[in-house]
């Protein structure tokens, strides 16, 4: 797997978003071209790599809801 470089900007920086992407675009790319070269299209695994982000970033909202609510469930315990 290609390295991701760490990032290079503090966690405030307004475009730390597009550091980020510009770091893990080239990996990212060597999903996709292995993906392909196993068979699957172009299309269809740029669609897997999106519906799989996008699960991630629901499981980790609910984790962090859940996280919020177990702590308020235990301040009220103690």
């Amino acid at each position: 797997m290609a390295h991701i470089p760490p990032p290079t900007v503090p966690l405030d920086d307004e475009n730390r978003h597009l550091f980020c992407q510009m770091a893990i675009e080239l990996p990212i790319q060597d999903v996709i071209e292995a993906a392909v070269a196993a068979g699957w299209s172009e299309e269809e695994t740029l669609a897997a790599i999106i519906e799989v982000a996008d699960n991630l970033m629901l499981a980790n909202v609910n984790n962090a809801e859940l996280d919020a609510l177990l702590k308020a469930l235990k301040r009220k315990l103690d």
